[in-house]
């Protein structure tokens, strides 16, 4: 294994180059996550940021918490009886139930998948 150098003034510095990464969009509960784990748990932030799977590792919890978030969103509608044809009839009470449920669903993730 050789070791590449660069100077810096008097200093040879190591040539430290990270491997390239698929690119990744993170979301809402993928931001959270890494604001969590960067907050509350910087030990392990920082190794998976180091070994290059931070990304991943927020990659995968983040698809944990969009499914999860569907099918509670989904779940909660039904039991609730907020479809279409309250959209159509009601648009207001519609608008304002679905809030209701989007804001449980995301508490419910955040807390159970976010920061378990």
């Amino acid at each position: 294994m050789t070791i590449e150098y660069e100077r810096f003034g008097d200093y040879d510095i190591p040539t430290l180059r990270l491997s390239n990464q698929n690119e990744y969009q993170i979301g809402f509960f993928g931001r959270r996550y890494r604001d969590y784990l960067k907050e509350n748990h910087k030990i392990i932030y920082y190794n998976l940021l180091t070994k290059q799977q931070l990304l991943p590792q927020i990659k995968l919890v983040e698809e944990e918490a969009n499914n999860l978030y569907e099918s509670l969103i989904n779940s909660l509608k039904a039991k609730e009886k907020v479809d279409e044809k309250l959209k159509a009839n009601d648009p207001f009470k519609w608008a304002q139930m679905m809030n209701d449920i989007q804001n449980r669903a995301r508490e419910i993730v955040l807390n159970d998948v976010i920061y378990r």
